[in-house]
């Protein structure tokens, strides 16, 4: 049960500091946290110093001070939680060896179905930039994350893969375009493809596409495979092809679109084509744009490049989070392919936290009351 009325300031401490505990808190309650650590079979059997709970908390406040130690991460959690939940008592902040045990206590698993939990769409039938026509607007994008260079890190990542010669690892993200909110997400590994018909198997991002969504990706290494296996959710596409792919002209159409075919094993699949140029200071390199809605009455051209150069990257979820490192792509902290998993989904949800915030304060015209 949260306090009520004003709490007093403690020197030393910045409101900035308290709010992002307060945003993990109101995004992702206790409640909902204790029932994906129970899911987990990660419950402990007796009283410990760090509970899981905490540490659950921990994880995500290491993506809202990325600059900070350990122990100074878990001095400002600790401080956010006493203040303003009974379920916290003031308590001196643990060394980092015992953090670091409480975190590989906790493993992954917590995180991701944490996750799984609370991630989809945000956007409501009125929010603005969330739909064209009829379908809402989503973006698939998958970049490589640098982590530690530790013996086990290399061992499942490779070496060298990362601008910074670190090993890698490989996330691809689906989102919401108007909201940014993450709704599906996987791990893989750099030289592998991630889940879906290339890779033999069914990918969270993959089973996450629906009816009723138009999906923007930036992909130059769209096979016919993969683009089959979408459309068979549902979803509309409209993805990026790279310089290699036969696309025949079959038939010029008014706004200056073709229609096309992707050539599959047994069977060729229809397509519309839409060549994308320069974009003034904006630009993006030339391109041509494949798109599953073959009827220009539906999304013109110039919608279709529009929608193209607007779509979600990942890379916003780093500058939202306040995670550059320089200007470039944060370093994860984990030594450990399971404490790197752990980051990643600690990663989107603390994001979630911090767009839920701002989703609900763009639509209600407040912030939430804490």
């Amino acid at each position: 049960m949260a306090r009520t009325g004003p709490v007093p300031a403690v020197p030393g401490e910045r409101p900035a500091d308290l709010l992002g505990v307060r945003a993990l808190t109101w995004a992702l309650p206790r409640a909902v946290v204790d029932g994906a650590v129970a899911a987990a079979g990660r419950t402990e059997r007796r009283t410990r110093a760090l509970p899981a709970r905490t540490v659950v908390y921990f994880t995500l406040a290491m993506w809202l001070y990325p600059t900070c130690g350990y122990g100074e991460v878990m001095r400002l959690l600790l401080a956010g939680l006493a203040r303003k939940h009974r379920w916290v008592e003031p308590a001196p902040v643990p060394s980092t060896a015992a953090i670091t045990k409480a975190r590989q206590r906790l493993g992954p698993r917590p995180l991701r179905l944490l996750f799984e939990e609370v991630a989809g769409p945000a956007a409501r039938a009125g929010t603005t930039g969330a739909f064209h026509r009829r379908w809402r607007l989503m973006s698939l994008d998958g970049v490589l994350l640098a982590v530690q260079d530790s013996s086990d890190n290399r061992a499942a990542y490779g070496t060298g893969e990362g601008r910074y010669g670190l090993p890698c690892v490989r996330v691809l993200a689906l989102a919401e375009n108007a909201t940014h909110a993450v709704c599906a997400a996987e791990l893989g590994v750099p030289g592998r493809p991630h889940g879906g018909p290339d890779a033999g198997a069914s990918g969270p991002v993959l089973a996450a596409l629906r009816p009723g969504q138009l999906v923007v990706a930036d992909r130059p290494a769209l096979s016919p495979g993969l683009w089959t296996a979408a459309r068979g959710r549902g979803a509309e596409l409209l993805w990026r092809a790279g310089a290699e792919l036969e696309l025949p002209v079959l038939e010029v159409l008014d706004d200056g679109s073709y229609l096309s075919e992707l050539a599959a094993l047994d069977r060729t699949l229809p397509v519309r084509v839409v060549a994308c140029g320069p974009a003034g200071a904006s630009a993006v390199p030339s391109a041509r744009l494949v798109c599953s809605i073959l009827d220009p009455a539906e999304a013109a051209a110039t919608d279709l490049v529009r929608l193209y150069r607007e779509r979600w990257r990942l890379d916003a979820l780093f500058d939202e989070l306040g995670a550059r490192k320089g200007s470039g792509r944060p370093v994860l902290r984990s030594r450990s392919p399971a404490m790197v998993e752990q980051e990643v989904w600690a990663m989107f949800l603390a994001h979630h936290a911090i767009r839920a915030l701002v989703v609900d304060a763009a639509e209600d015209g407040a912030a939430p009351a804490y």
